[in-house]
């Protein structure tokens, strides 16, 4: 088939709107979640980690800890953009104007929904991010370590008994 010149102009002009318009886009930065919008986020930690005889996510500042990591990640705070978006919309979806507006059963039932997604959707890969870095700044937190019946480390004082014997196990 010969190329025509109008051919030529039509798919010419096609390729520079699009050499104008992909990098545009590929260029607009992501919005840097912050504690404004972190409401759902602090919601969707407590629905994690909840307050029981050890504090809850947000009161050991799990949240801002995400939030800072997201200031320096892209990838992270288009996980966690996603997220928000995702669980508001699953709170509106249950009549809520919000995630952080839900009741707590409806909140753990959007987390087992989150859990039980298809491995590697989007959905699933917010949950199992969240949750592993909750958990790590959560417990890299003495203030958590009383509610797993931990005293912290043996140092800096040592171990006191080292000149006893070790006792045997029954």
């Amino acid at each position: 088939m010969p190329v025509t010149r109008r051919h030529f102009l039509k798919w010419s002009t096609v390729w520079w709107l699009l050499a104008r318009v992909i990098p545009a886009r590929a260029a607009r930065p992501t919005p840097i979640p912050t504690p404004a919008t972190g409401g759902t986020l602090g919601a969707w930690l407590d629905t994690l980690i909840p307050a029981d005889a050890t504090p809850s996510a947000t009161q050991l500042g799990v949240d801002k800890l995400l939030l800072a990591a997201a200031r320096d990640d892209r990838d992270y705070r288009v996980l966690l953009t996603f997220g928000r978006i995702w669980l508001d919309s699953e709170a509106r979806k249950r009549g809520a104007s919000d995630f952080a507006a839900l009741d707590v059963d409806a909140r753990e039932a959007v987390a087992a929904r989150a859990e039980a997604a298809r491995p590697g959707s989007a959905e699933r890969r917010f949950f199992e991010i969240t949750r592993q870095d909750a958990f790590t700044h959560y417990y890299h937190q003495p203030e958590s370590w009383p509610g797993l019946g931990y005293a912290g480390p043996p140092q800096p004082l040592g171990y006191l008994d080292y000149t006893r014997p070790p006792a045997r196990l029954p």
